[in-house]
Formats: structure tokens, sequence, C-alpha cells
């Protein structure tokens, strides 16, 4: 007696979904400009992001304002159309900090991270706990409540050097806790370094990252702030504080002509 089968049938022995391969890509959904406390504009962050950064979707997260992203998303859709921008906002709490993402308009400053997330879930965005456990330069954090609050994610990778230890802690904290989706981020409010700590994700488009962090496919990586990012900051707090206004430094000269169109 013999089995045949209609090999047909099987839908899971297509070759060609056998070998195609995932395409990931590379996301910073921490950023500042101007309407925070970031040094650059929504503009000028957009020129220098397109031309040096290696990622195609930002997210702009300015302390308590959507304005910096709206006007950021809106320049890159007109002159950068491939850079893509999510409307954030990094959420002031008497518990600490939360990210917003998928904003439709500001949120106001909260007394508890738990309604600040409630607030941003309700206007259909996640809720992100940053820096959780980095605590200098006056950071607020929200520490252990990652461990208890719906968060839906946590920054487990945080760009500047000094948080390394603090990013350690995060990433254990995390694994032994909620196993939130962990996310990479620069945390830039120079846009030099943007993209050097970042998020990995398959697919290319801001709803493609939306699915991965709501399916936990997410992964930090990247490292914190290079050398050189951190001597191009040096230099441009030093033409700045000597009233050069780009005088110094051709490259920005012309992005601030770009930004300025």
């Amino acid at each position: 007696m013999s089995l045949t089968f209609k090999w047909k049938s099987l839908p899971f022995l297509n070759a060609r979904e056998l070998i195609k391969p995932t395409l990931w890509s590379k996301a910073d959904l921490h950023l500042h400009t101007t309407y925070s406390d970031g040094y650059m504009t929504p503009a000028e962050t957009i020129e220098i992001i397109a031309r040096d950064a290696s990622v195609t979707l930002i997210a702009v997260t300015d302390h308590d304002t959507t304005e910096g992203a709206f006007l950021a998303c809106d320049y890159a859709r007109r002159h950068h159309p491939w850079l893509e921008v999510i409307i954030g906002q990094e959420v002031t709490t008497g518990e600490g900090d939360v990210v917003g993402l998928f904003l439709q308009r500001t949120l106001p400053r909260f007394d508890t991270a738990a309604v600040a997330i409630r607030a941003i879930h309700q206007q259909g965005g996640l809720a992100i706990a940053v820096h959780p456990f980095v605590v200098w330069c006056e950071m607020e954090s929200v520490g252990r409540a990652i461990l208890r609050l719906p968060f839906d994610a946590v920054e487990v990778r945080h760009g500047c050097p000094l948080s390394i230890p603090a990013n350690l802690l995060t990433g254990l904290v995390n694994r032994f806790g909620q196993r939130l989706p962990a996310l990479g981020n620069s945390d830039s409010h120079l846009p030099f370094s943007t993209g050097q700590a970042f998020t990995w994700f398959p697919g290319t488009t801001s709803a493609d990252l939306r699915r991965a962090i709501e399916t936990n496919t997410v992964k930090p990586g990247g490292t914190t702030w290079k050398v050189r990012s951190l001597l191009r900051k040096l230099i441009y707090f030093y033409q700045q504080r000597q009233g050069a206004d780009y005088a110094g430094d051709p490259e920005l000269q012309r992005f601030k002509e770009l930004a300025s169109d």
C-alpha cells in the first residue's frame, strides 16, 4: 500500500516563502530639538540626520510638547521623504519621564507615571520607559516602576556613555521582570549622535516598528555615543559660546541654510 500526497495542497512548502529574507531596519526613538532642551531646530536636526545617520525612522520626543515633532515630520516629508518621523513626546511626571510614541497632540504633565501611560494609550500611542535607572544630570527616571506599570517597551540602551551601568541594570531588571520589548535610543540633543544607539525591527515603516514592539520582536543595537560625535558636540558648543553661529564649520552653515528654506 502506498501513500500519495498532494504537495500543492500544503502551503507551508511554498519555496518562495521559505527563502524569503526578513529585512531589518534601524530606528532611533528618542531625540530632542530646540522645542525643549535640544540645540538645533527640527529642520536642522532632520538635515543632519538625513546626511549622517544610518537610520530611516526616528521619533522626535521633546519634553512636554509635540510641536517640534510635527515640524520635523513636515520638513522630512517635503525634503527627505525616505526619512520617516514618528510624533513623540517625553512626558514629565512626578515619578519620572515617560515617552509617548504615535501621539496625536501634546500631553500635559502628570503626577504619576501610571496616569501618563493611560493618557498615551487613550491617544492610541505607545508608552516607553526611557533611561529608567539613569539618575545623573538631573534626569527624571521611573526606576523600578518598569516591574509593575503597563509600559509597552523599555529603553535598555541609552546613548550616553555615562549610562552604561544603568543600561546593564535596566536589562537585568527587565529580564527578571515583565520582559518588556527592549529598545536602544540615542537620546540625542544634538543630532550628531543620532542612530549610534538604536532599535532593530523587522520591516521598514513606522507601522512595522509598532507591530514589532507590540509583538516583542525588537532588539537594541549600536553603541553609546562615539568619540567623533562627542568631539563634534564639543566643537559646536565652543563655537556657540564664541558666538560663531556656525561660521567655523562650513557643513553646519550649509545645513543651517538648507533648514531655513
